[in-house]
């Protein structure tokens, strides 16, 4: 994981130091390591922020894409091309956006994300409460999966977490005949909690 783990939650500069980026690329220097880092956040953001990490693999926007190094393509492990239901979201977000000062959308790929982490903490989280309810019912019948998160709720598509891509790659490691001898998984909310179980 990345933020709140590797980048403290509070910090207002959220790209990775130079001491981050060196102790990642000693330890993708070993051969016997494979290296992740699977976060919530973009692809195009993470491949920027994480540019010097040749060998470093990353699952972004919690594992719909990944990529095992930084010159190998972002592949996906779900076939999902439908995207309308971001239509049926998006106002129903821009009306908590406009009620909650401080508040914005993040417009991933796959995702949409209602954050909070600057109104008012009190308003802000009765808002994401009644969000959360209103999104449940308004997307009952679609493949999506809506969250409550640290100061956000986002809709996703259904069968994307950092759970299922941590199993999809290990099982593509033992697929190749090289299955790990040790695991380690360094998370801080309950989004890193699935990576835990999948472990």
């Amino acid at each position: 994981d990345y933020d709140g783990t590797m980048m403290p939650q509070a910090s207002i500069n959220k790209t990775p130091s130079q001491e981050v980026l060196s102790v990642l690329n000693i330890l993708c220097s070993d051969p016997k390591n494979v290296v992740f880092i699977v976060s919530g956040r973009g692809r195009e953001t993470l491949s920027d922020w994480f540019s010097p990490c040749q060998k470093l693999g990353i699952a972004a926007e919690h594992g719909f894409f990944f990529r095992w190094q930084r010159d190998l393509p972002w592949e996906t492990y779900l076939s999902i091309t439908d995207f309308s239901w971001k239509d049926v979201v998006a106002p129903i977000m821009n009306l908590y956006t406009e009620s909650t000062d401080g508040s914005y959308i993040e417009a991933k790929e796959s995702a949409l994300v209602w954050h909070y982490q600057d109104a008012d903490p009190h308003f802000g989280s009765c808002q994401s409460k009644e969000l959360l309810d209103h999104l449940e019912s308004v997307l009952a019948n679609e493949p999506v999966s809506v969250k409550s998160g640290q100061h956000i709720v986002e809709v996703k598509p259904q069968g994307v977490s950092k759970g299922v891509v941590v199993e999809q790659l290990l099982s593509s490691l033992a697929s190749r005949s090289i299955p790990p001898d040790f695991v380690l998984c360094v998370g801080d909310d309950r989004s890193d909690e699935d990576m835990f179980e999948s472990i």
